[in-house]
């Protein structure tokens, strides 16, 4: 492990430029002195300048390694969240859950999707690698059922002898003073270190018959996996792997699902299930959804107390959807795609677009009270708030752009929710200035032509009533 992470690390050296120092762990223990210790495993750890003063970035250092894995056999590689190289670690990009009771269909199925995601994956798909890791030796013991059931015994006795002669049984326990002793009898350390050993083991038939083991079974050697994980009680392996930068999680998941239902048979004891990303991006926008309808709900609830109208909060907020298109239009000139940091700031704008909207219905409600006609109050109301509106709105905007525009470390965490809020806010407003009173005058002029006629109902009404009371 030392004499890979070394060469590892002449590579950093020779080809890697404006790094601060590298640092190699060769073997690993357990966090805080709990777990099992590794000697197999290791890290090869780069540690960057501030972003300002990098020559070579990190995805560049990445593709300088990757390109000399191939030099090195018989070892797994993979890059670490924090910026470092962990041998033997995963990511999480892509992950594709093998699942079936047979180990082995599980097993051949996950190394071929490895396989296939390693030779036609490449261009989205990086440092393709199985969970489940090989390398004990084991011995299988393969038993002949008709000639078991013909000799008189079943495979439950079989396998509790052979597990008492390995194992050993506890056979009784010894008491002394209060404390028991368990007695456990089992084979001679010197009878059970071959596998030629397995030949002495008898079985006593219900007839008190011992037959050796060898009759009736035979032994295979083969190598076990270190452990077999499980998910809702069924054997799993999943396949993880990387992502090229700026490759689309989505165009990712598609791409892989068509070439592994293209490419691997199916088979009805191996279930293949995808999660990574993907499957949490679905999870987070799920819930983001729900929690956006709840501030939309609320916000809804806040105006219409204070317009005492259902109809004034519903123009406010028609403009709410509109807002999309200054967001996707934002990160169409950008090229970045859409993520869950985008819904972070969809959530805040749905509190801050409404503010303008606010402001104008609210001042169109006082100069109708005050006299005005629907159409004069609609164009007043327009021009008399178009500069207020437009200096809060500049002041916000202006504010996010070095949020939304000038990356720096850590930058990608912010970066999306400042674009959201801008791309939203600036085309927002406008729809706000320009829409909204049109929408308040369509709104409310058919209310008025409803009770126009409401009015000339009950005066029709009346005059019907007088008449027939004066004949």
């Amino acid at each position: 492990t030392e004499a890979v992470l070394r060469q590892l690390e002449s590579i950093v050296y020779a080809e890697v430029e404006g790094y601060k120092d590298v640092t190699v762990l060769a073997g690993t223990s357990g966090s805080y002195g709990l777990g099992s210790a590794s000697s197999y495993t290791g890290q090869l750890t780069i540690n960057l300048p501030p972003l300002k003063d990098r020559v070579d970035s990190e995805d560049e250092i990445k593709d300088t390694l990757r390109s000399h894995f191939a030099d090195i056999p018989g070892a797994t590689f993979a890059f670490g969240s924090s910026g470092g190289m962990n041998v033997g670690g995963g990511t999480s990009a892509v992950d594709i859950k093998v699942k079936s009771e047979d180990l082995d269909k599980a097993r051949s199925t996950a190394y071929a999707i490895r396989d296939l995601l390693r030779d036609q994956a490449s261009d989205y798909v990086t440092d393709p690698q199985i969970s489940m890791k090989e390398g004990l030796p084991q011995a299988n013991i393969v038993i002949d059922r008709d000639k078991l059931y013909t000799l008189g015994l079943n495979i439950y006795s079989v396998g509790q002898e052979i597990r008492a002669n390995v194992a050993g049984t506890t056979a009784s326990r010894f008491r002394s003073g209060g404390e028991e002793t368990d007695i456990v009898i089992e084979l001679a350390e010197a009878d059970k270190t071959r596998l030629a050993d397995l030949e002495q083991i008898f079985v006593t038939t219900p007839q008190g018959q011992r037959i050796p083991v060898s009759s009736f079974a035979r032994y295979e050697e083969g190598v076990s996996p270190i452990t077999i994980a499980r998910e809702n009680q069924s054997r799993i392996i999943s396949v993880t792997g990387g992502s090229r930068p700026g490759a689309s999680i989505t165009d990712i998941q598609k791409n892989v699902e068509a070439l592994v239902q293209k490419n691997i048979p199916q088979d009805p004891d191996v279930r293949i299930e995808y999660s990574g990303d993907f499957e949490e991006l679905m999870k987070a926008i799920k819930q983001f959804v729900v929690i956006i309808l709840m501030a939309i709900i609320l916000v809804f609830a806040v105006m219409a107390s204070q317009f005492e109208s259902l109809l004034d909060p519903f123009i406010v907020l028609f403009t709410l959807p509109l807002t999309i298109i200054g967001i996707v239009l934002v990160y169409f000139v950008m090229g970045d795609p859409l993520n869950v940091l985008t819904a972070v700031g969809l959530l805040i704008l749905v509190g801050i677009i409404v503010n303008n909207g606010i402001v104008l219905v609210d001042y169109t409600n006082l100069l109708r009270k005050r006299g005005l006609n629907l159409v004069d109050a609609c164009a007043e109301a327009a021009r008399s708030r178009l500069r207020p509106i437009l200096m809060t709105t500049l002041t916000t905007v202006l504010g996010l752009v070095p949020m939304a525009f000038f990356p720096g470390e850590g930058s990608e965490m912010v970066m999306p929710i400042g674009r959201t809020v801008l791309g939203g806010l600036s085309f927002g407003t406008m729809m706000t200035l320009f829409l909204m009173p049109v929408l308040y005058y369509i709104f409310n002029r058919i209310r008025e032509k409803r009770e126009e006629k409401r009015r000339m109902k009950a005066a029709l009404a009346l005059e019907g009533a007088v008449q027939g009371g004066n004949a």
